[in-house]
Formats: C-alpha cells, structure tokens, sequence
C-alpha cells in the first residue's frame, strides 16, 4: 500500500472537513454545496467525489475524528468512574463550544448522538474491561442508551442556553440533584 497516497488522502479529507465548518458559519447545512466544500479546501469536485460520497459523509467524518478525540481525551484523564467521564465528556465539549454553536446554528447538534452512542461502548470497555462487558451484554445497550441519551440531552440544553455555566458547575449541580433524590 502506497502510505504516501494514504496520507495525502487524510489530509485532503481533513481539509474538506475543515471547509465544512468554514462554510457553515456562513451558510445552513442544508444550503451548503459540494461545489462550496471543494472550493473552500480548494480541491477539486473530483477530489471531493474520490473521498466521500456527499456532504453528509463529510459531516459523519467530521463527527467521527471528533469522537475518536473525545474518547482520547477521557483516555488520557485515567477516569476510572461514572461521573468523572462526565465531566470529561463536558469538558471535552466546553473547549470546543465555538464548534457546537456552528452545529447549533444548522440543527445538527441531533446528529452528535449517534456518535456518542457509538463510542460509549469503546469508552465502556476501556474503563470497565471487555469481560465486564461481555458479562452485561444483554443489558449494556440498554444502559449505556440511557447514560448516553442523558447526558447528550443535556449537551443539548446547555448549548441552547449558550454554555453559561462552566462544564464543572453543570456537572456538580446534576451530581447534587441525583444525591438530593435519594433522601
């Protein structure tokens, strides 16, 4: 395998990618062109067409390497339990809030959970161990679903409020809440 074309072929995916989040500060998604994308990474239509299929891969690409960094970041963080991936999971996010408001923009912060559900295996896994994992198998979707869907709610309500609060104090007033429930 030709590693030289490889890597010339990442980075020119890499750039159509940025191009998307370049265009959608001025543009809503479903406005946006091929034409535009390649343009803005200044590749040609070609190029585009020989790397993805529409815009929509591209926005998957985009989300993708933006969870591979996320479950990297809560890697390098040797969180070890619940509410500290959380925390990562919002501080991940709270560094990139000029990246969410421009998703927020298009409707496209919806698109975000599938990604997050995807990973959350991965991030299970590697906090718990595979056999933790196996041994719940019938039940781990069902949970990581709902830890998933509530925290990706709650990305979603703190992006419309514009992120006021920092990503630490959202995370200790939820913490507070499920302790004052037990009583």
């Amino acid at each position: 395998m030709n590693t030289t074309n490889g890597r010339i072929a990442e980075q020119s995916k890499k750039k159509i990618a940025d191009a998307l989040l370049v265009v959608l500060q001025q543009y809503d998604y479903k406005e946006i062109t091929i034409t535009q994308l390649a343009q803005e990474a200044k590749l040609s239509r070609k190029t585009f067409y020989r790397l993805f299929t529409d815009k929509e891969n591209v926005l998957s690409y985009l989300f993708e390497n933006l969870y591979i960094e996320c479950f990297e970041y809560i890697k390098s963080q040797h969180t070890q339990y619940y509410w500290d991936i959380v925390q990562c999971y919002f501080n991940f996010w709270e560094e990139r809030k000029s990246l969410l408001l421009i998703f927020k923009q298009s409707n496209l912060l919806p698109v975000l959970f599938d990604g997050a559900y995807k990973y959350s295996f991965s991030i299970f896994e590697y906090i718990r161990s595979k056999d933790v994992a196996e041994q719940l198998s019938e039940q781990l979707p069902y949970l990581l679903a709902y830890s998933i869907g509530g925290m990706h709610s709650m990305l979603l309500k703190w992006v419309e409020n514009d992120m006021t609060i920092p990503s630490c104090i959202l995370i200790e007033q939820l913490k507070n809440g499920f302790n004052s429930m037990k009583s």
